[in-house]
C-alpha cells in the first residue's frame, strides 16, 4: 500500500486526466439534458403578512408609542412565532384547498408551502408558494396571505394580521440548470478521481527505479530487465526489480 500525499494525488489527476475530463462533459451533458428537456419547471411566489397585538398599530401618538415600544413589540414578536407555527397546522390547508379553483389536495399544498419569520426581530411573515403553473402559484400565495390573516384573527382576536406584500410575480426556482449541469459534473469526476485514488493506493506494483527507492528509501543495487519486453520493443530498460 502507498503512502497517500498531496503529490501522489497530483500524479494520479495528471495521469487521468482524460478520463476524468470526459466523465465531467458526460455527467454535465446528462444533467443539462435533463433539466432543459425533462424537468418540469417549477415557479415560485411570495406573499407577506405582518402580524402584531393591536397595540403596536393603534396609536399614532408619540408618547403613546413610546410607552408600548418594549412590551408590545416583544408581545408582538412573540405572537408572530405563533402565527407561524398556525399557519402550518393541516386544517389551515384542508380549508385552503375548499377555496382554490385547482383541483389540489391539503397534503401537496402544505409540501408546496413555505411559512417562516423574515427575521428573529421583525414581526413579517413570509408565505412562498411553488406550482409547476405561474399563475396558479401567483393565485395560491394570495389567496393563502388573505385567509391567513382570517384564520389568525378567528383564533387569536387581540391580533391583528394585515397582507402587506402581495405576490405579483412568478420566479423560476427550478430546474436550476447551470447549478444543476456544474454540480453533476464535478461530483462525478470527483467519483471517478476516487476510484484512481484508491486504486493507486491498493496497488503495490513497483514500476521502475524511481517508484522502488521512493517507496522504499532505500538504494537500488540492481535491476532484472525484462528480455521478452525488451526484445518486442528492441530497447531494454524495464524489468522487475528487487
Amino acid at each position: 500500500m502507498q503512502d497517500i500525499s498531496i503529490f501522489m494525488f497530483f500524479r494520479i489527476a495528471r495521469k487521468r486526466v482524460l478520463p476524468l475530463l470526459l466523465t465531467f462533459v458526460l455527467a454535465a451533458g446528462l444533467a443539462f439534458s435533463y433539466c432543459e428537456f425533462v424537468a418540469s419547471p417549477v415557479y415560485g411566489a411570495n406573499s407577506s403578512i405582518l402580524v402584531t397585538n393591536g397595540a403596536v398599530v393603534s396609536t399614532n401618538d408619540l408618547e403613546d408609542v413610546q410607552k408600548i415600544y418594549g412590551s408590545d413589540i416583544q408581545a408582538s414578536l412573540l405572537l408572530a412565532d405563533s402565527v407561524v407555527d398556525m399557519l402550518k397546522t393541516p386544517d389551515l390547508y384542508k380549508y385552503l384547498s375548499r377555496k382554490i379553483s385547482a383541483d389540489i389536495d391539503y397534503d401537496t399544498l402544505m409540501a408546496r408551502t413555505t411559512v417562516a419569520r423574515r427575521g428573529d426581530d421583525t414581526l413579517f411573515v413570509d408565505i412562498s408558494y411553488r406550482d409547476t403553473n405561474p399563475k396558479q402559484a401567483i393565485e395560491i400565495a394570495n389567496l393563502f396571505a388573505s385567509v391567513s390573516c382570517d384564520y389568525v384573527a378567528e383564533f387569536i382576536p387581540k391580533a391583528n394580521p394585515k397582507v402587506v406584500s402581495s405576490a405579483d410575480r412568478a420566479t423560476l426556482v427550478a430546474p436550476r440548470t447551470l447549478r444543476n449541469t456544474a454540480l453533476a459534473g464535478i461530483v462525478a469526476a470527483f467519483l471517478l478521481f476516487c476510484v484512481f485514488v484508491l486504486i493507486e493506493i491498493l496497488n503495490d506494483t513497483v514500476r521502475g527505479e524511481d517508484d522502488f527507492t521512493a517507496r522504499y528509501n532505500i538504494p537500488l543495487l540492481g535491476s532484472v530487465p525484462d528480455f521478452e519486453e525488451a526484445r518486442r520493443a528492441n530497447a531494454g530498460g524495464k524489468g522487475r526489480y528487487y
